[in-house]
């Protein structure tokens, strides 16, 4: 009995412990999985924290690129321009065209009609009908007419003009006509833009329009013919390569602005024609001579009474520099003694300056009496043996066969 019951304790028991050993086992397992899922956590919060430790996982900033403005960007100049601004010439023909004429001269046939035997061109200068154009264009003339670029002709006029500037004048009768804008001749620079317009070769009332640069200033020009008084030196003029030709003669030279500088007046030929050398009369003593011939008729020039000849000075390397004007002999029509010579001047004086202004050339010297009148006082420096002299005296009217 004893024996039976500790059998079925012990089986009991032993019953028990199996179940224990298997809840142990369901125990043990889930503590093992358990140690294994502790592992993986405990394993990846270690790897987790090594990359994060490393930057792994930090969030990359988005950089946007700036934003790109593109502009257009205009320049005043570029390195290369083209010679001529045709816009320019465009704005300066539309408005000057309207102030440039034609000029035709000849005769009246018995019924009163007109009968052109030439011409040339013309400027108006003021809005009641005063018309610049040149001396060689209306000499000798006894009637004129005026053609604008819309066809109108008008009869003109003739105030007067000047052999030694070649400059002359005519008036039609007429009322709110455009002048020309006026230029300073004296301002201009070798290599400005020169317009040149005028009515070549009469091909129209519309004028022609042709352009170039200020090729040199203060040139002087032998004009006219061998017959005996229609020769002439002219002085100061502008040179241009802007196309000039016959007929052009009395047209305008226009600068930048659209204002006059010139009168066109001449072209150089040479053996093989023309040589893209035109001459005009710069505007600052075409307006001084206009002022004269509307005051009086005709040019009052003045006189100084000298054979002068070029004067040199030797610079300190050795160059000749021109240095002014040497009186070689007092002169005059008969021997007699004229403006300068009558002030006290002498052979072999040198002309320095001229109311303050330096002289350096003959032909500086001329050009500036071309704008000076008989009876005007006028300054003289003079060099006479290292002794510098001021002569003030009144300059004398040039005479006629002079």
């Amino acid at each position: 009995m004893e024996e039976d019951n500790y059998s079925q304790q012990e089986l009991f028991e032993q019953r028990k412990y199996i179940s224990d050993l298997i809840e142990e086992k369901t125990e043990k397992k889930k503590s093992s999985l358990n140690v294994v899922i502790g592992s993986a956590l405990l394993s990846s919060g270690i790897v987790l924290g090594f990359l994060f430790l490393f930057g792994l996982f930090e969030e990359e900033e988005i950089v946007l690129p700036e934003p790109i403005t593109i502009t257009e960007t205009v320049k005043e100049k570029e390195l290369v321009m083209p010679r001529v601004d045709s816009t320019e010439v465009v704005s300066i023909a539309e408005l000057a065209t309207k102030t440039i004429v034609q000029v035709q001269v000849g005769t009246l046939s018995d019924d009163g009609e007109f009968l052109s035997a030439g011409g040339g061109s013309g400027v108006v200068i003021t809005d009641d009908g005063l018309i610049m154009t040149n001396h060689h264009v209306i000499d000798n003339s006894t009637e004129v007419r005026v053609i604008f670029e819309d066809g109108r002709m008008y009869e003109a006029n003739i105030i007067g003009s000047d052999r030694l500037t070649d400059i002359g004048l005519v008036k039609i009768t007429a009322s709110n006509l455009i002048p020309i804008a006026i230029g300073n001749s004296d301002k201009m620079l070798v290599g400005d833009l020169a317009v040149a317009i005028g009515h070549p070769l009469t091909l129209g009332a519309a004028p022609t329009v042709t352009t170039g640069v200020v090729s040199a200033l203060e040139r002087r020009l032998d004009v006219g013919g061998d017959v005996m008084g229609t020769s002439v030196t002219l002085f100061g003029l502008i040179q241009t390569d802007a196309p000039i030709t016959r007929g052009s003669s009395g047209g305008a030279l226009i600068n930048k602005n659209g204002e006059l500088i010139g009168i066109t007046t001449a072209i150089a030929t040479a053996d093989v024609g023309a040589e893209g050398l035109g001459f005009a009369v710069p505007v600052n003593l075409a307006l001084n001579i206009a002022e004269g011939l509307i005051k009086d008729g005709k040019i009052l020039h003045a006189f100084l009474g000298i054979l002068g000849a070029q004067h040199f000075d030797i610079a300190e390397d050795g160059a000749r520099v021109f240095s002014g004007v040497f009186i070689q002999e007092l002169y005059g029509p008969g021997g007699e003694i004229f403006a300068i010579g009558k002030a006290g001047a002498q052979p072999g004086d040198i002309i320095k300056k001229i109311n303050g202004e330096t002289v350096k050339t003959l032909d500086g010297l001329i050009t500036v009496l071309r704008t000076k009148r008989a009876g005007e006082q006028v300054e003289i420096e003079i060099l006479r043996e290292s002794q510098v002299i001021t002569l003030v005296f009144e300059l004398d009217l040039r005479p006629s066969d002079v």
